[in-house]
Order: C-alpha cells, then structure tokens, then sequence
C-alpha cells in the first residue's frame, strides 16, 4: 500500500457515512457483516494481496462499532423532548441574535431527576439576556426539544450531535433564570481572548466590515448579512467564510514569515508557527474543517523539522481518522466533507490539470511566468469543483458556474485581506490607536469583495438548480463511466473522452428536464414543521401560498432550488407572527409584484419592512380571487380558508385554528387537502390525498390507518404535485 493512511481514512469515513444512512439501529449488524469481511479477506491469500481490502474492511467495523456506541448517547436524551426541568450549566460560547432571541451554548453540569450525557450540550434560546457571557453558571427551570430528525443522514439532530449539542431549550420565565457564579478554565480564557478581538474590530471597523472580517477570521456569521452570505454562496465562494484550509495556510505562512524575520533558530520557528496554529484554531472553535487543515499543517511542520515531506493524501487520510475517532457524528458536518473533498480534488487533480494548462502554449517568456499563478489557481478550483459535485449536488441540488471566475477574482485579495485584517485586529486589540490606519485598505478590500460577490451572483445562470432524481440519475451515470475507465484503461484511464461524455450525458439530462417542466404546473408542499408553506411554479415564473413553520429557510432553499429570483405573488394563510416574520424575511430577498395579507399583519415589523420590496400590498378583508399566468391557476380565499385552483385539482389548505363555519360548502369538494391541524369531521370531504404538515409528535397523533384519502406527512419531506398537459397529476415526494 502506497498511502496505507488516507485508505484507512477515508474507509472509516465512509463507513461512518453509511452508517448515519442507515441509522444507529442496524450499526451493529453492519459492523459485524465488516468484521466478518475482513475475517475472510485476511485468511484468503488470494485477497490478502497488499492488505487493501483487509484494512479497508478492518476500518469499516470499526467505524460501524464506533458509531453505534456513540448513538447511544443521543438515544438517551430522547425521553427529554418536551419536558419543563430545572438545568445547571455552563455558558462555553461567545452568545449570539438568532430569530429574535439571544442564544447560549451551555455545557449541562445538572438536569434535575436525569441523566445526560457528559459534558453534553444544549442550545437555549431566551428572549431576554440571561446571562453576560461565557464562564457564566446558568441555573433556572426550562422546557427541552429535541432538533427535527430522521429526515436523512445529514438531518439537524444529527448535525448538532456533531458539535455536542443534543437539545435545544427555553427558559420558562426569563426572570427565573439565576446566575449563581463563574468557572474559570483555559476554554474560557480562550473565549475572553476571543472576545476581546471581537472588541477591537469593532472598535476600529465600521459595522460591515467587522461583521465582515469576524467571518473571515473567525467564520462567525451570525453578524453578517443574510444578503452578503447569499451573494457568496450563489457565486460559489460561501468557502470564504468558512475556516478550513486556505484560512490556516495563509496564517500559516504569515506566522513563517514574521518568525524568521526576526532570525529565530529553525526549531523556535517551527514551535512558534504550532502555537499560532493550536491558537488560530482554538478561536475559530475547533470546527471540523479547521480541526483537518490545523492537523494537516502540523504534520507538514512535524515533517520539516524531521526533514521529511509529508504526503498530502497520507496527512489527509490521518486528520480525517483523528476526527472521526474522537466523534463518530463528525460525518455528519457537510463543511467538513467539504472539505476533504476539495482537498482530495486539489492534491489529486491540481497539478496535472496545471501542467496540462501549460502546454497550450510553449513559450517560456513573460507571458508563461505571468499566466503560470493564473494557471495554479484555475486548476485549484477545478479540481475542489469536480470532487465536491458528488456532495454539493445531493446537498444543495445547485451549480454554480460562477464559481470559477469568482475564485480567479477573490481568493488573492480574500489572502490579503485575512492577513491585513488579522494584523490589524491584534494591533488593535493591544493598541487601538496604531491600528486605524492599517483599517482603510482592510476597508477597500472588504468593499471590493463584497461588490465582487454581488456583481457576480446578479449574473444569468451564476447559480442554477439540479437536482431531484434528475440529478442523482447523471451523477450515478457520471460515476459509472468513471469507474468503467479505470477498470478499462489498464493503467491509463481515458478520462478526457469520459469527462467529454459526462458533460454531453450533463447537458441532455438537463436539457430534458426543463423541457419536461414547459407548461407543467408544481405545486410543492414544504416541509417546515407546524405551518403551510406552498409554493406554485410554472414557466420560470413562481407564486407562494403560506409561509408557515419555523423558518423562512425551508422556502427560500426551494426558491433557490428553482432559480426564482421575484414573485409574482406571497399571499399570507394566517396572520400569526412567525408567517408574518417568514414572509417579511421572503420578501427581503425575494421581492413579489403582489402582497396579501389581512391589514392587522402588517403591525408586525419585519412584515411591513418586507413590504416595502413588494410591488403592490393589498389587504384584503373576507375574501379574495387571484388569477395567475393566464389563467392557469387560481387562487381563491373565503373566511379563514384558501383554495388552489390548478387543472382538475382542488387544493383546499386548512389552516389551524380556522373556523369551519367559515368554509364554503362548494369547498368541501376537494381533491387535495392541506393541513396544519385536522377537521373536527371528515365526513364531508372525499380527497385523493391529505398532506398533514405538522411535525413529528403532532403526526403521530392523528396519524391513522384507516383514512378515506391516502395520508402523506412533510415532516418526511416536500411533496411535489405537478399538474401538466392535459391535466394528468404527479404526486410524488421529493427527493
């Protein structure tokens, strides 16, 4: 085995990702059909040829076993979900505004009559401050949920079982919650120190570039705006403002420089640049990612001073294998998939994709050593694009062309500015006054980026949806041919005629997939908890119906999904605070040519802020009757009750709390009903379908066998209904 490490690496990795697949439950039972592979390949002297196989089959048991003793501390939290008890913890985070609430990471010393696992950690949203910061021991009464699951593999419970954080929790009565004292570890001097920069460039920044370069330096994005980070995602540099590899070696390259102008001996070098690593990390929380590429630069360093260079894969596949062994539910972080893959793609493909660049032309004047870093960063980005695509496609469903020319622009002043910015930020924090005048060019940079996202992401086709089960059909075709050219090209695998069929199989796929959607009507029903969110599409053009549920985010990930940059219409359902906060927040980054909503939703402010990017506000009174695309589909209210109106489909959407005397009896013939809470009687109704969109536990209690319709939930995803030529309709979930 030439990189016996990265095999054992990456097999354990992907073992654990098959594992968070298939749940905690069958964990075992894969562990032992591993167990019982590696038995046969081990004894077989035919497999046991070079040890692939073995370790590989070696490392899967144990990742499965792994994962499966660590499942059990999120099974043991279970029985918390909705209950009010008393919590001792400690605050081990920086807090944070998030949905109108002031957030705390506490780790939990105590819950009364128990247990939970050690130096385990919940989220508490409180509307009011409850404490000053972190060190601070909590004390107080409060409710506990557990984070929505079994929604996939990368589901929230599971994302959050990463970093520690099992539950989340409110406060009972805010002025309830006591703050009995203080601990002091090295952890909390950390924060303080941490807090302190946070300090300094606020002081010495204005307030977007500090909200600007806490991202950057720190990957903190709680203080960006929701504008700048779509504008980086949509032009394929969201990588940025997440800490990982190109963060730490550009410190790590500032740290060799000011250490060896100042003539130190090489060990004190070395040593110095390892502090400044284990501290740059520590202050970007020791995230996944960072953790990776702060190992990765460790080894490198370790391999200097040994006078050895270290292999990129072998160091990769080591930083992975340390990971995942001290947290099996690492797997579950897509920034740190991510990131290996980019970096896989990088070592592997970077520099042959480079030399190939520079045989187009064979002069080796100017023009060769001015195009050749132009060269190094164009294969850099090719190569991190083509090993997350198999990732970013199943996540994200988008693609981003911008991507390449945003990389060529950004990534060389996003270097200057991490180093300028992160000078400056000490300075400051030690003596604010030398650092204002090293704040202006950290200004103009700031500025420049952001223009650059924005300019970028404005583009037509920056960013444009793939996915569903068009999307998985090419990627398994695409890694079908892939592997068909290894097995074939005896050595030499005919990847360009490959990749040629890959991006022609590409174009077809996607070409055949808009013309399917010409003149087809989709009406998705999304999954957002206790709430109805519907949104109606048809020729590029896009209505929502509702934006119920805990987050805005469900339907601006569909929006995205189909590439809808305005409405032509956001009609509210009901007027409660969170729909009325979820349209305000639609709006501001979707704006509609049409808003309705009852005139009394408009004392909600995020609501009327929102309003002011629609083109026109109409409040209606009892009722209403909207037409949209030439008559296509209709949307109708009467009393407390909307219908849809789409083809030969009937879409009644049943609101909570509405009043069924209200309902017009003509109504009660529909063919699909949406709902947030169930009708006292469906006697009445006769429905193909009934979508319930409501969460898990509220599912569960009304959830039956022996319904006239055929019950489907949201809480197990979007349903899509599409109504095309003829009136012919698809229900089906998506993927």
């Amino acid at each position: 085995m030439k990189r016996p490490l990265a095999l054992v690496g990456f097999s354990y990795l992907l073992a654990l990702t098959v594992a968070l697949f298939f749940g905690e439950r069958l964990s075992p039972y894969l562990a032992c059909g591993a167990s019982i592979l590696f038995t046969i390949f081990f004894l077989s002297k035919r497999l046991r040829k070079g040890m692939v196989l073995s370790a590989s089959m070696l490392a899967a048991a144990l990742a499965f076993s792994s994962f499966s003793a660590g499942s059990s501390r999120l099974a043991c939290v279970e029985n918390l979900h909705g209950i009010e008890a008393e919590i001792s913890g400690v605050v081990v985070d920086l807090p944070y505004d998030e949905n109108y609430r002031t957030c705390y990471l506490l780790e939990v010393r105590r819950i009364e009559n128990h247990a939970f696992p050690a130096n385990g950690r919940i989220l508490v949203y409180a509307k009011e401050p409850i404490a000053d910061g972190p060190g601070d021991c909590v004390e107080g009464v409060m409710r506990l949920l557990l984070p929505d699951g079994n929604t996939g593999p990368f589901d929230q419970r599971a994302s959050l079982a990463a970093d520690g954080v099992y539950l989340y929790a409110f406060p009972v009565e805010e002025g309830a919650i006591s703050v009995p004292g203080r601990e002091n570890s090295l952890w909390i001097s950390i924060l303080s120190w941490k807090e302190r920069l946070y300090d300094a460039a606020d002081a010495v920044f204005s307030r977007s570039d500090s909200a600007f370069v806490k991202a950057l330096l720190f990957g903190d994005k709680h203080e960006l705006s929701e504008e700048v980070q779509e504008d980086f995602r949509v032009s394929g540099v969201s990588h940025l403002l997440a800490v990982s590899g190109f963060h730490l070696a550009v410190v790590t390259q500032l740290l060799t420089l000011l250490l060896r102008a100042l003539r130190l001996p090489r060990p004190f070098c070395v040593l110095g640049v390892a502090a400044g690593i284990l501290l740059f990390m520590a202050t970007a929380g020791f995230s996944f990612s960072v953790c990776r590429s702060g190992i990765m630069c460790l080894i490198l360093l370790l391999g200097e001073c040994c006078f050895r260079r270290a292999d990129t894969l072998n160091s990769l596949g080591l930083a992975v294998l340390l990971i995942c062994l001290h947290n099996p539910y690492a797997a579950a972080d897509t920034g740190f998939l991510l990131s290996i893959s980019a970096t896989a793609g990088i070592a592997l493909c970077a520099g042959r994709l480079q030399k190939a660049m520079e045989r187009l032309h064979t002069s080796d004047g100017v023009l060769h050593r001015l195009l050749r870093p132009v060269y190094a960063l164009l294969a850099s980005t090719l190569g991190a694009l083509l090993f997350t695509l198999p990732l970013s496609l199943p996540l994200f469903g988008t693609i981003s062309p911008a991507a390449v020319p945003a990389n060529l622009l950004m990534m060389i002043p996003s270097s200057l500015l991490l180093q300028l910015s992160l000078l400056t930020v000490l300075a400051a924090a030690v003596a604010p006054g030398a650092a204002s005048i090293a704040a202006i060019p950290v200004s103009w940079l700031c500025r420049y980026l952001r223009s650059c996202a924005a300019f970028l992401s404005g583009l037509p086709y920056a960013s444009f949806s793939f996915s569903g089960r068009e999307a998985f059909l090419w990627l398994g075709c695409a890694l079908f041919l892939l592997g068909l050219a290894v097995l074939l090209g005896r050595g030499r695998p005919k990847l360009r005629l490959t990749g040629l069929l890959c991006v022609i199989l590409f174009l077809v796929t996607l070409v055949s997939h808009q013309f399917s959607l010409r003149n087809v009507t989709c009406c998705s029903v999304l999954s957002s908890g206790d709430g109805i969110s519907l949104v109606l599409t048809r020729n590029g053009r896009a209505a929502v119906v509702g934006c119920g549920g805990y987050s805005q985010s469900p339907l601006l990930r569909e929006l995205d999904a189909q590439n809808v940059k305005e409405l032509d219409l956001l009609a509210l359902v009901s007027e409660s605070f969170e729909e009325g906060s979820n349209a305000g927040h639609t709006l501001e980054k979707k704006p509609a040519s049409v808003l309705l909503c009852r005139g009394e939703s408009l004392a909600n402010a995020t609501l009327l802020s929102g309003s002011e990017k629609a083109g026109e506000t109409v409040c209606y009174g009892e009722g209403y009757t909207v037409s949209l695309w030439d008559g296509a589909v209709s949307v109708e209210r009467s009393g407390d009750f909307v219908r849809i109106l789409c083809g030969n489909e009937r879409i009644l959407l049943w609101p909570e709390g509405a009043g069924e005397d209200t309902l017009p009896e003509d109504w009660k013939d529909c063919t699909i009903l949406v709902m947030e809470e169930t009708p006292d009687s469906l006697s009445d109704f006769t429905p193909r379908y009934g979508i319930f969109c409501m969460d898990e536990d509220a599912v569960s209690r009304v959830w039956r066998a022996d319904y006239s319709f055929l019950p489907l939930a949201t809480e197990d995803g979007a349903i899509e209904i599409r109504v095309g030529a003829g009136n012919t309709t698809q229900v089906r979930r998506e993927l």
